[in-house]
């Protein structure tokens, strides 16, 4: 047997195409102890070497043909290709901020741009329009890198050197990334003519990028302009080199008009509300806008359309509808794109973001969650949180930055006093999407968390009535969104929260808003039984706020009502009762009966004390109740006495700066008043005046029950102050009108109070 070793030379074409380095042929041939036929072996090596000439003549073509182009147009990838086919028609809302784009290209200022923002707000749609105006200019330059991966950054990066006349060495230096790379594909970017743009879209995995304080693949320069499209709108992160523009949904109008564009047409009050449906997102108004200009669309119409997300699932309908086209791209289906930012954070080690996120969607969106409401353990246990209080707070912030940096949340700091100043809101298809996500724990722990918080606030405490006001529209999103995942222990927790912010409400002078959360809560929550506790004491607070917004008739008939059911109840909850027996009592005298009102009213403070104390704000808001009673039944002597007691009792137990010592020193201003002591009610009216400015600011309202410059007005009245009187009632009416409307009692009596000196030509001239 003949033993034949042959060897070919091997021979190597490399194709370079957008940075990636193929091997087309590479042959090493041994023959060991096989005879190999030496026609064979020739026939062999004469095709290999035809190959690799055919395709190193195409190699010598492709690279000529690239860099007599420019290198942009010839290349099929995404990655270094801009992606002009998503581009829209019209880009609607955004041209401040395309004009300041197009300003920036032509005097590049020497700073970055990065567009931030939600997913689906449109950053890249807004690079595309700029991209088009820099690739229309005869010889200037404009590059689209995708940094969706490190692979297609780097693909973009080295085909952007090979149209800037990068070697082969050059281009195996950048795809490697060695030490030098960085420095060398800038001194590359030097030789373009200035004026160029390089756009980085979908850099929201900020790794890819590598450092970003100037040193690498991302630098400032006066040469031309670097624009980044990103989900990371947290300035910190960009380092002083860039300038962060954040862009947030489209206004009304330009989405409405997206819509229409869209749609081909279509009803302008329908876009309207679609639009404002979809929270303005431009992903989102272009699926909707899409999907009915679709042949054979499911719906003729945007209003449609807004049926259907109304009466179903809304982020089922919100997906791409490409027919044959093959399936979307995930980013451009808006409940999957948020999702992809979820599974970003979690592989950058924040897996308790994803929780967090379910807990959020489950409060009202677009508006303010303190923060201060999760930090409870229930909701630390949910996201999987440490023992110690440090850890707690460090696990939670940790999750709530990373939402944050991808523009899942949006950060607020309202300018209040107190702890409750930073919190977090949610693009409402952000809260739909991860909501529909959100089973079971979520709900539930959303309900425990203001348990939590409320807990220990009084209901008449002023300084409960700003949180109070913040999260009762987060309750009320509960009520209609999280009942099936509640039971009947989460159900009545909630329903014994609404009665507290009902409670809030009233006492703060918003009656309309506190009976509108009553009624609702009471028609959502019907699996619990209507001689339930909760129920109970929801409709007490219902029956108190209607009293206290003017209709005291009707409070009176629902109290006695509601008594009736207690009191049928084999072992009813004393406390509770007594509520109750306060509450219609305190009604009876609002509708003219003081004598029987003065007798239940004494009736529950002894039962009170004995059971509370003589100190409990309980105790003592029945004793200053009594005290009007006591004066207006005829013993104004025994009940100034006794107002002098509850308000050193009052502040003693609850501070001197608290809203019921005002609220009993204005009692004892309205009993001055209607005894024609009017400059004693004056002196009283004017530091409870301003008592309440400095307590609850100059811009809360005052109520029909709550409202002392309509009776300092009175005072001046008494002293023949006419014209004093007018202004301060004046300016009173101005007020509630705007606060309360025309009809609100506050307002009539107001308005009676001054058309009576002054005649109805004063009214009409306000």
């Amino acid at each position: 047997m003949l033993v034949v070793a042959a060897s070919l030379s091997s021979r190597q074409v490399r194709l370079r195409r957008g940075g990636a380095v193929v091997v087309v042929v590479t042959l090493v041939a041994v023959a060991v102890a096989i005879a190999l036929d030496d026609k064979v072996l020739a026939t062999v090596t004469t095709t290999l070497g035809t190959v690799t000439g055919v395709l190193g003549v195409w190699h010598s073509l492709r690279q000529g043909a690239t860099q007599a182009a420019g290198g942009g147009a010839s290349s099929a990838r995404r990655s270094v290709t801009a992606p002009t086919g998503d581009a829209p028609r019209v880009l609607h809302g955004r041209e401040t901020e395309l004009a300041r784009l197009r300003t920036a290209l032509a005097r590049p200022a020497g700073r970055l741009l990065v567009l931030a923002g939600l997913a689906g707000v449109g950053k890249s749609a807004l690079a595309l329009a700029l991209h088009e105006h820099a690739a229309a200019r005869r010889g200037r330059n404009a590059w689209w890198i995708s940094a969706r991966t490190p692979e297609t950054f780097t693909d973009g990066l080295v085909h952007v050197a090979e149209t800037l006349g990068a070697s082969p060495a050059d281009t195996d230096e950048l795809g490697a990334g060695t030490a030098r790379a960085r420095d060398l594909w800038w001194e590359l970017l030097s030789r373009a003519r200035r004026g160029w743009l390089l756009v980085i879209d979908d850099a929201d995995e900020l790794r890819v990028l590598g450092a970003l304080d100037g040193t690498g693949w991302l630098r400032p320069s006066r040469r031309g302009l670097v624009l980044v499209t990103s989900r990371v709108s947290s300035a910190h992160l960009w380092e002083r080199t860039a300038e962060v523009i954040r862009l947030g949904p489209l206004a009304e109008g330009p989405a409405s008009r997206m819509l229409l564009d869209l749609a081909g047409g279509g009803s302008e009050a329908a876009a309207r509300r679609l639009a404002y449906r979809l929270g303005g997102l431009p992903l989102a108004l272009k699926v909707a806008g899409s999907a009915v200009a679709w042949e054979f669309s499911r719906w003729e119409s945007l209003a449609a359309y807004e049926s259907a997300l109304d009466s179903g699932d809304a982020t089922g309908l919100l997906h791409v509808d490409r027919g044959a086209g093959g399936p979307p791209d995930p980013r451009q289906v808006p409940a999957t794109t948020f999702e992809l930012s979820l599974a970003s954070l979690a592989e950058g080690g924040l897996p308790h973001a994803t929780p967090l996120l379910r807990l959020l969607s489950c409060y009202a969106p677009n508006l303010p969650i303190p923060v201060g409401l999760l930090a409870c353990e229930t909701v630390n246990t949910l996201l999987g949180g440490p023992a110690d209080e440090a850890g707690r707070q460090r696990h939670l912030h940790t999750a709530l930055r990373g939402l944050a940096q991808l523009s899942l949340i949006t950060e607020g700091r309202p300018d209040r006093n107190g702890a409750w100043t930073r919190t977090a809101s949610l693009h409402p298809l952000v809260s739909e999407a991860s909501r529909s996500r959100a089973v079971g724990a979520p709900h539930q722990v959303a309900v425990e968390a203001v348990v939590a918080a409320l807990d220990p606030l009084r209901s008449d405490d002023s300084r409960t009535w700003p949180l109070a006001a913040v999260v009762s529209p987060h309750v009320r999103q509960l009520l209609d969104t999280s009942l099936a995942y509640l039971d009947e222990e989460h159900l009545a927790a909630l329903l014994d929260v609404a009665a507290r912010l009902v409670a809030a409400a009233a006492w703060s002078g918003a009656g309309d808003a506190s009976g509108q959360l009553a009624s609702h809560a009471l028609a959502r929550v019907t699996p619990l039984p209507e001689d339930h506790p909760s129920r109970l004491n929801l409709r007490a607070e219902l029956a108190w706020a209607t009293g206290r917004n003017g209709d005291w008739n009707a409070a009176r008939t629902m109290l006695a009502a509601l008594l009736r059911t207690w009191e049928s109840q084999a072992d009813p909850p004393p406390l509770n009762v007594l509520d109750v027996r306060h509450k219609l009592a305190w009604s009876i005298g609002q509708t003219g009966d003081w004598d029987s009102a003065r007798a239940g009213l004494t009736a529950v403070g002894e039962a009170r004390r004995r059971l509370l104390g003589a100190d409990h704000p309980d105790t003592l808001h029945t004793r200053c109740c009594l005290a009007w009673a006591t004066w207006r039944t005829g013993s104004p002597a025994e009940a100034e006495a006794e107002y002098r007691r509850v308000i050193a009792d009052r502040r003693a137990v609850l501070g001197d700066d608290h809203v019921e010592v005002l609220d009993a020193y204005h009692s004892l201003a309205e009993g001055y008043v209607l005894d024609d002591r009017h400059e004693e009610a004056e002196a009283v009216l004017r530091m409870v005046v301003a008592g309440r400015v400095r307590l609850l600011g100059p811009e809360h309202p005052e109520t029909l029950d709550s409202c002392p410059r309509y009776w300092l007005g009175r005072a001046l009245q008494g002293q023949g102050r006419h014209v004093e009187a007018a202004d301060v009632l004046r300016r009173l009416l101005q007020e509630q009108t705007r606060w309360f409307g025309v009809d609100h009692p506050a307002t009539v009596a107001t308005r009676a109070r001054l058309t009576g000196h002054l005649g109805p030509d004063a009214i009409d001239a306000l």
